[in-house]
């Protein structure tokens, strides 16, 4: 294989990395939509004096919050440094393909001025 034919399939394969990236980061942004959209529905039932009360309630209440800041933990912090993490890739596989862009339109260079060359001989 040539060094234009492995530079093109390089440039080739984080393209369909960077599409996959993408798409991954479209699919971790509607799910943190998603998480946020019903992290109120940690809190229902509400729970008042008249429908649970005791021991048992301040439990339930403990237990409750615990879920709610897992919950925001996870919907917050944890999915943003995924989309983060995400998008740093993104950046990085943006600039290969430009430099792989690069080495390719040197490369073609490189053999067209030997082509020319071997011709003037």
């Amino acid at each position: 294989m040539s060094y234009l034919s492995y530079l093109t399939s390089q440039l080739h394969e984080k393209k369909q990395q960077l599409i996959r990236l993408k798409n991954a980061h479209t699919s971790v942004n509607q799910l943190q939509g998603e998480f946020l959209r019903h992290q109120p529905s940690i809190n229902q039932p509400e729970l008042t004096s008249s429908t649970w009360q005791g021991a048992l309630a301040r439990k339930f209440i403990e237990v409750r919050e615990d879920v709610l800041l897992s919950y925001r933990d996870i919907s917050q912090t944890q999915m943003d440094t995924a989309i983060m993490s995400i998008e740093d890739k993104i950046s990085s596989i943006r600039s290969q393909i430009q430099s792989l862009e690069i080495s390719i339109v040197n490369e073609q260079e490189r053999i067209e001025r030997e082509l020319r060359r071997e011709e003037g001989l």
